[in-house]
């Protein structure tokens, strides 16, 4: 029996099959695939809006894709990839127990809500909110800089959803960040390397910055930067490491810095995360060498 045009590219439910022509021995072949249990898709069930229309189907009334799903949703690639799909049910609702799906029960009175590749989303900054409970501060940080850069949410509007739950779980750790967030950031790793400088004490270096010589030509655009005293910190990631056009890149990069006066001090995911104390005293002493150049 050949397989119905629109199988091939919807999810659909298991009530569903007979109307679609299908039977149960076909739902057993290897034509199909259950990523949730009840729903099925035709071929794998490997891409994650896919994965979220599949979990769309089983949701109850009102439930909405929220914490790290709704991340993704948004465009932002902030976590590991993953097929484990995060829902909200209002307060009331029973807790959804599937496999592949964590379910979580909130409190959502008054809550907008937002539609991401039509489905049903938590807002930026009511996921925000929700993530500040348990995300550290180092990626907390990395989500809300993203969410600024890419215009999901304002300030202000973060500053209205953080006013409008004082005392929830995670309001406190959100509400300390919020000054802190910038829209400059480029990356989930610079954001915690800026948050790192900041909590150890010394000043908010400047954001993504151009570097011009002295015939004002551009050298460069440095992630973090101490004008006063001509001091770079940057977060390199695997590419300089894995790329030899790359490293050559770099190489007359910071050349060109270095006969510009400036210092460069490079730093990397495990210096930020495994070794915050020699990433501080590195940058401390930098400072203070260039304050009594």
């Amino acid at each position: 029996m050949s397989t119905p045009e629109q199988v091939a590219s919807l999810p659909f439910r298991s009530d569903q099959a007979a109307d679609l022509g299908l039977t149960r021995y076909q739902l057993r072949g290897k034509a199909f695939e259950s990523p949730f249990h009840g729903v099925h898709v035709r071929g794998v069930a490997n891409e994650f809006v896919q994965c979220c229309r599949a979990a769309f189907l089983i949701l109850p009334a009102g439930a909405l894709f929220s914490d790290d799903t709704a991340v993704a949703l948004m465009g932002l690639p902030l976590f590991a990839a993953s097929q484990l799909v995060h829902v909200t049910a209002a307060a009331g609702m029973s807790q959804l127990r599937r496999r592949g799906i964590v379910g979580h029960v909130r409190d959502m009175r008054g809550q907008p809500t937002v539609t991401y590749h039509g489905l049903p989303t938590t807002t930026p900054a009511c996921t925000f909110l929700h993530l500040a409970a348990r995300l550290p501060r180092s990626t907390l940080i990395g989500l809300g800089d993203a969410m600024l850069r890419e215009r999901l949410v304002t300030p202000a509007g973060l500053t209205r959803e953080l006013s409008a739950h004082v005392g929830r779980r995670g309001s406190r750790q959100a509400r300390d960040l919020l000054p802190l967030l910038s829209a400059a950031a480029e990356s989930v790793m610079e954001s915690a390397l800026r948050l790192l400088l900041i909590d150890g004490g010394l000043p908010c270096p400047e954001i993504n910055v151009n570097i011009y010589d002295w015939f004002g030509n551009h050298i460069a655009r440095v992630d973090l930067l101490y004008r006063a005293q001509k001091v770079i910190v940057e977060y390199d990631g695997d590419q300089h490491r894995t790329s030899r056009q790359q490293f050559a890149t770099d190489v007359e990069r910071l050349s060109k810095l270095a006969a510009a006066g400036y210092v460069v001090l490079r730093f990397t995911a495990s210096d930020v995360l495994g070794r915050p104390h020699y990433v501080l005293a590195t940058v401390s002493a930098a400072l203070a060498s260039r304050a009594h150049a």
